[in-house]
């Protein structure tokens, strides 16, 4: 989680660069659809409610995934 963290950090600081926040948004979000399983579910959560829209679409389509199987 506190790698996540960290992430999280990054994409929020307005001082980061656009192209880094940019790229943790997309790796992110390319984990969250190709390898759900490597998350937890309270990480998933948690993704669920970042700012970035693309985020928490990709961790909203895997908790409701959770809640059906």
């Amino acid at each position: 989680m506190s790698a996540l963290e960290a992430l999280h950090a990054i994409v929020t600081d307005e001082d980061s660069p656009q192209i880094i926040r940019d790229h943790i948004v997309d790796s992110l979000q390319f984990a969250l659809r190709n390898q759900p399983g490597f998350f937890t579910t309270k990480e998933v959560q948690w993704l669920a409610q970042w700012d970035d829209t693309r985020i928490p679409i990709a961790a909203t389509k895997i908790l409701n995934e959770m809640k059906t199987t």
